[in-house]
């Protein structure tokens, strides 16, 4: 850009200027995590450790910054990021109205009300990790009775606001509330704040306290590490007892280039009809519908 172009355009060299701003803090982070040791103006002794881990594992757009999933495999499993659980950490999240905007994400709530209304219309529902109750309204709407808990207050309040007729909000850590008395489980884009160990408690727990009923799950399946693959969660249901009833594909992985092409079309009129026929490496979140062991 020249130096006419930044006098007329002063607007477009502002964001140029601030996404450099943000590629230089980034770079900055990655070198703190890698070097395990504050940077001087970045990162302080006092500074939470997930500071560098995200800068690192996660680009300015918000994505994970994987170029493939060969590279998922050669990255060290040892390095296991933080893993967000605490009701402050949501807090603080949720001190902004609808921090992931998720309110927008139109076409995801079309695919998941395709898929998800055969499972809980006229049924009792817990929904784990129901946050402002976004998904409450727009998904659940169907359902007999809803019961929604999150770990955040703060995201409670503002889902009974919504005053919503079929559903109540509790404020609660879902690993310590009781399972017992619903007909469908929901865990829609809440596992991956869970440690391994955590999911797999939670697996336990259902099987146990929900034993012969549904359990509907959804996630990213492209990062082992903060998420779970296909084949290692089809391992840890069936080791547990589990079948699993059926899978829907929920969005398109954004690389390589041509998955972003197939990203847009699935977009279209319908379009979310071929998501199905879509190969495993095209697809970034998928929904699963597992049935829990009963108890004999």
């Amino acid at each position: 850009m020249t130096d006419n172009d930044s006098r007329c355009y002063p607007e477009a060299n502002a964001k140029r200027a601030g996404r450099r701003s943000l590629q230089r803090f980034a770079s900055k982070a990655r070198q703190a995590c890698e070097r395990r040791k504050p940077i001087a103006g970045l990162v302080g002794a006092s500074s939470p450790p997930w500071l560098a881990s995200f800068a690192r594992d996660r680009p300015i757009s918000g994505r994970p910054r994987f170029s493939s999933r060969k590279h998922l495999k050669r990255t060290d499993p040892s390095a296991t990021p933080r893993f967000v659980r605490t009701a402050e950490d949501f807090n603080s999240y949720y001190a902004t109205p609808d921090p992931w905007r998720i309110s927008r994400a139109r076409f995801r709530d079309k695919v998941l009300r395709r898929c998800l209304t055969p499972f809980i219309r006229e049924k009792s529902v817990l929904e784990l990790g129901c946050g402002e109750g976004h998904l409450t309204q727009v998904i659940f709407s169907k359902a007999r009775s809803v019961v929604g808990i999150d770990i955040s207050d703060v995201a409670i309040a503002r889902a009974k606001s919504l005053n919503l007729p079929n559903a109540r909000f509790e404020s609660a850590d879902f690993l310590q509330a009781s399972f017992e008395g619903y007909d469908v489980i929901a865990a829609i884009e809440c596992v991956y704040y869970l440690s391994p160990q955590e999911q797999g408690a939670l697996l336990e727990k259902v099987a146990k306290e929900h034993p012969g009923k549904m359990l509907l799950l959804s996630g990213p399946i492209v990062d082992y590490r903060r998420h779970f693959s296909h084949k290692r969660l089809m391992y840890e249901v069936t080791t547990l007892g589990f079948t699993l009833v059926k899978s829907y594909n929920l969005s398109v992985y954004w690389h390589p280039f041509s998955s972003r092409i197939i990203g847009k079309l699935v977009k279209l009129p319908l379009g979310y009809t071929l998501l199905d026929w879509l190969p495993e490496p095209m697809i970034y979140q998928r929904l699963y519908a597992i049935r829990a062991p009963k108890h004999h």
